[in-house]
């Protein structure tokens, strides 16, 4: 995970406010910024790589947090997850009720459909 991410709303001692989620947004963008920088492969795809595994690491922990911000990482990079991918990590983040969170998904979800057929989608990793 990236280096933000690795702050927890249990360790952090609160709920995240807007404000906060977008600092940690903008600091995990440039931290998956800087690590495909150094990706060999040259194809263009390795930010949708970096980000699928965030999500799927996001997901086996079951973390609403980390999951709202590889969600608005992803939306920030304008990469998309899936939409079945997109439906599991609302139905997690809806159950923490958490207004924050709930209101970034709401965002990515707004901006992905705004973006229409042409915004760049990625899969998920298999566990």
């Amino acid at each position: 995970m990236t280096t933000c991410s690795r702050t927890t709303v249990a360790s952090w001692g609160r709920q995240p406010t807007a404000k906060d989620l977008l600092h940690f947004i903008r600091a995990s963008v440039a931290s998956i910024r800087k690590e495909v920088a150094t990706d060999l492969r040259a194809d263009g795809k390795a930010i949708e790589r970096r980000l699928s595994s965030l999500l799927r690491h996001a997901l086996d922990t079951g973390s609403p947090f980390e999951i709202a911000l590889v969600l608005g990482s992803a939306a920030e990079l304008m990469s998309f997850p899936e939409q079945e991918v997109l439906e599991q990590c609302t139905a997690v983040v809806q159950k923490a009720n958490q207004q924050a969170l709930r209101g970034l998904v709401w965002a990515v979800r707004h901006r992905s459909i705004r973006g229409g057929q042409y915004v760049r989608r990625f899969a998920v990793d298999a566990p």
